[in-house]
This record gives C-alpha cells, sequence and structure tokens, in this order.
C-alpha cells in the first residue's frame, strides 16, 4: 500500500546560517513520501539562495520542495500558516529553519498513528542544540512511551505547553475538527494550538529525542516580557481553555483552572529574576507586584522575599544577591512523570 503523505513546513527568518542542517534532516528523512513548503519571511540574509541551492537534491529524491517568498515581514505566525496553506498531506508538519530532525522521525511518527486510530497528534521528546552545534540532554516529560486520552492530556495542557511545533506531528484531519476555534496570539499560539489538538482526539508521547530545537544563548529579553503582554496573553489562555472544554464536554481541564492561575503567579517570579539579571529593575518589581494577584499567600514564599530585597540593589551588589539564587530556587526539571489516568503504553 502507499505510503500517506507527509507535509512539511518550513517558515525561514534569517536563519540562513541554521538552513542547510535543518533541510539535510529532511532530506535524509527515512520516510520518504513527503512534500516540503518553504516559506520565507522577506529574509535580509542569504536564505533563500540556500534554498533554493536544494531544489535539485530534493528532486533528485523524488520529493516535491516548494519555495515561496513575502514581500515583506508578515510575522512569524502568520508566515508558519502561508507555509502549509498549500499543504496536500494526510499529515502536517512545521519546523523551524533553526531546527533539526533525527532520521527516523517521521517513521517513527507515523507507525504510531497507523497502529493508533484514536491519535490525532504525536508528541516527541527534544533534545537541545545551541549556536555551536553543542548538543544538551533533558529528561522527557514522560516516563514511558504513551496514548494519552484527549482529555487528560488537556488537563496537563492547563499547566504546561510541553511542546513546540517542531515535536509534534499532526493528522489532517484533526486541523479540521478545531478550525472553528483557531485564533490568533501574539506569544502562546503553539500552546494554544496544542490543547485544541487534544480537543480533537488522543494524544502519543516518544520518549526518545527525535529533533533538536535550536537554543539562542544570552540573556536578552523580548519585548512581550519586558511589557508583561506575554503573562497577560497566558492568562487570557488559561480562560480560553476553560471556554473551549466546555464546549467539547471535558470538565478535567476546567477543574484545573485556580491551580493553573497559580502557577501564572510563580512565573511572574522566573521573569522577575530574568529581568534582575537584565538590569531591568523597575520591570522585575512590576512583575513581584502582579504575582500576588494570580497567587495571593506567594508574599509569603522565601523566593518572593528574596527577589523584592533585589529590587533596590545594582552592579555587584545585585550580582552577588542572584549568584545562588537559580541553584537554589528555580532547576530545571530533572525527572520524567507518570502518564495521566487512563494512558496506555505505546508499543511502536
Amino acid at each position: 500500500m502507499e505510503k500517506p503523505l507527509v507535509t512539511v513546513a518550513i517558515p525561514n527568518y534569517n536563519y540562513g546560517r541554521y538552513l542547510e542542517h535543518c533541510l539535510d534532516s529532511v532530506l535524509n528523512q527515512t520516510y520518504d513520501n513527503i512534500e516540503v513548503y518553504l516559506r520565507d519571511n522577506a529574509s535580509t540574509d542569504d536564505s533563500y539562495d540556500i534554498a533554493y541551492g536544494y531544489k535539485k537534491k530534493f528532486a533528485e529524491r523524488g520529493i516535491y520542495f516548494h519555495i515561496s517568498d513575502n514581500k515583506r515581514n508578515v510575522g512569524s505566525d502568520m508566515n508558519s500558516k502561508l507555509a502549509t496553506r498549500d499543504a496536500e498531506g494526510e499529515f502536517i508538519y512545521t519546523l523551524a529553519s533553526d531546527d533539526a530532525i533525527m532520521p527516523n522521525f517521521l517513521e517513527n511518527c507515523i507507525r504510531v498513528f497507523e497502529n493508533y486510530p484514536n491519535v490525532g497528534t504525536v508528541i516527541v521528546h527534544r533534545d537541545e542544540i545551541d549556536e555551536n552545534n553543542i548538543i544538551h540532554k533533558s529528561a522527557p516529560f514522560y516516563n514511558q512511551d504513551c496514548v494519552i486520552p484527549g482529555e487528560e492530556q488537556a488537563a496537563v495542557y492547563m499547566m504546561a505547553g510541553i511542546a513546540i511545533p517542531g515535536q509534534r506531528l499532526v493528522r489532517k484531519t484533526t486541523l479540521s475538527k478545531i478550525n472553528f476555534f483557531r485564533r490568533g496570539w501574539n506569544v502562546a499560539g503553539d500552546w494554544y494550538d496544542n490543547f485544541l489538538y487534544a480537543m480533537a482526539g488522543d494524544v502519543a508521547y516518544l520518549q526518545e529525542p527525535l529533533i533538536q530545537y535550536r537554543v539562542h544563548t544570552g540573556n536578552e529579553t523580548n519585548e512581550s516580557e519586558r511589557n508583561l503582554s506575554g503573562i497577560f496573553e497566558h492568562y487570557q489562555l488559561i480562560h480560553a481553555f476553560v471556554d473551549i472544554s466546555k464546549a467539547f464536554g471535558m470538565s478535567k481541564p476546567a477543574s484545573r483552572y485556580h491551580e493553573a492561575v497559580e502557577k501564572l503567579g510563580s512565573m511572574c517570579l522566573r521573569y522577575a529574576l530574568k529581568m534582575l539579571q537584565n538590569g531591568l529593575n523597575d520591570i522585575a518589581h512590576r512583575y513581584l507586584l502582579l504575582a500576588p494577584v494570580l497567587k495571593k499567600d506567594i508574599i509569603k514564599e522565601d523566593a518572593y522575599q528574596k527577589l523584592m530585597q533585589c529590587i533596590d540593589l545594582q552592579g555587584s551588589l545585585l550580582e552577588s544577591a542572584l549568584s545562588n539564587f537559580v541553584n537554589e530556587y528555580f532547576l530545571s526539571r530533572t525527572c520524567s512523570y507518570d502518564p495521566p489516568d487512563g494512558s496506555i503504553p505505546l508499543k511502536l
């Protein structure tokens, strides 16, 4: 039987320095019934020329490879949508042009879809790769390969987004089930889409790190962090999740509303720390003032009180106060979680 077609969409903006690594990873897939759409968002580097140089390589593999560009920068979210506009595949995959996938990524995901018809989305674990191509490992989110009931996974998404677009492959029929609820977000679009996909079908999780997610080092802050719009959008996101879960007749996600709001309060502390690390004490103070609105008792927490004490510090005094703060309060996750209730072990 003919293998189902997979559409690989690659939105790009000024990532020419990583583009060959990305395109080679697509060329090297063990699953070959794919079509590729690269959409360039008015880059000012050599991205388009690099992509054009791959037309012959894809043609030699019998893979349709289409390159298009925008007259002007239309924003990341819109460019990603345009990249999938002409998709004909039964499965849709969006890969950022600075990331790369392992050779067996598509083959393993398609095998899951074929063996589990109720699965609408497959999520894989990821490694992180920095600008020097050094790979950093982390613990998988779940401690086993599994298939998770959509409602249970949606309840997890109330607390965390878990997966970037490059970690997930989606059935096209899944998209058709939730198109009515699609909407634009400035910051939280990926998280919102993950939640919608869980409304439309079960979610499979693979522990194997099948994508290299590019992490750009440095302490710079983006606009949504400096003006607090990101945290406010996440608050709106939680309310949208509650409304959507009710529309789909799912009570479990909505039951975590208060817990999710309180977690935003804790996130304010992380943002405050980042602002202090970048010398933006006034913005850090705003996050600390907002945190108790979301989580009333956070003012009693040691981490909150120590951050508040740092607000009036500058230079070496501030650096000294923060030196051990991350290791003491904000260690990265080092363990994996049990899958939610009703999950079953996944067998490839």
